[in-house]
């Protein structure tokens, strides 16, 4: 991918001190090149440190508009952080690049010390490299009216609340009933998503490029029950059958509904467009297994 980015928007790790510094220290390389940044409304007191004329060429929008006023998201965080930023990706996709300051980082796959080598290079070729991931929307119908809908970059997850039994869902792919599963819940994965909670559940790590979802119980009450892999042209619906205490629906762990018995849950491929992750160009995807989840090691 080769273009001129001109409008840069940083988002910042919440409350994280080291954050704030770098991100200064980002403003002013990127003013310096004569670029317009752009933080969100939550990140605005970092900003009382930097000169009147750097002020100048920095602006304060809504978290929510900012993807609409830039051409390049730089998120400074950890994985929690890149998925918010991600999931503002709703109209359009912008190029997101990840730097980690967390602890695994799968998706915030610069180091801090490589950050301003990375950048440097995209901002003087006007390339990068893209990885582009699908999508899924969520919906909630109950009672037959939509009472929520949701992006999912990583994963949907129905789970049951601390003190409650099993729960009983039924599943559908395209209309025709494919299986129902007594567990502890259900996790609705993208292939990006494999290698996060659907992997602890026992799924398998799927290439971020294939295009399909992920079906893995949690805890099933049944050796028969393991993940089910559907294309991503399917769609599928989610039936509470059996709800002995409360459930809830977790998207990316960051967004949620308290569900009800009887609730359909709808999942099917975002089809508007993809995210557009860009890639550290020293690493490919199987020394990223490597290096955060110990891939093949002893």
């Amino acid at each position: 991918m080769a273009t001129k980015f001109k409008k840069i928007g940083i988002i910042i790790k919440h409350n994280h001190a080291e954050a704030a510094t770098l991100s200064l220290d980002l403003a002013h390389q990127l003013v310096n090149r004569g670029l317009q940044v752009f933080f969100c409304d939550e990140s605005a007191r970092v900003l009382k440190a930097l000169t009147t004329s750097e002020k100048k060429h920095i602006r304060v929008v809504k978290k929510d508009h900012l993807v609409a006023h830039v051409d390049f998201v730089i998120v400074l965080g950890g994985d929690g952080t890149y998925l918010s930023a991600a999931r503002l990706m709703h109209e359009e996709s912008k190029p997101i690049l990840g730097v980690n300051m967390g602890t695994l980082g799968f998706l915030t796959e610069v180091r801090k010390d490589e950050m301003h080598d990375v950048l440097g290079r995209i901002l003087n070729t006007g390339k990068c490299a893209i990885s582009e991931r699908m999508m899924l929307e969520v919906s909630v119908i109950r009672k037959g009216k939509e009472v929520f809908s949701d992006l999912v970059v990583n994963d949907a997850v129905v789970s049951k609340g601390a003190i409650a039994r099993i729960i009983g869902v039924k599943m559908d792919v395209n209309g025709e009933w494919a299986n129902t599963v007594r567990a502890d819940g259900m996790i609705i994965s993208t292939p990006t998503g494999s290698t996060a909670y659907s992997l602890a559940a026992g799924g398998p790590i799927v290439m971020p490029q294939l295009g399909c979802m992920l079906l893995t119980p949690i805890c099933p009450h049944g050796l028969t029950q393991r993940t089910l892999v559907l294309p991503d042209t399917v769609k599928v619906e989610l039936t509470l059958e059996h709800m002995p205490g409360h459930v809830y629906l977790t998207i990316d762990g960051q967004n949620g509904l308290d569900l009800k018995d009887g609730d359909l849950i709808r999942i099917s491929k975002f089809k508007k467009h993809r995210l557009k992750i860009v890639r550290a160009q020293n690493r490919d995807y199987f020394s990223l297994l490597r290096e955060k989840l110990n891939f093949g090691g002893k």
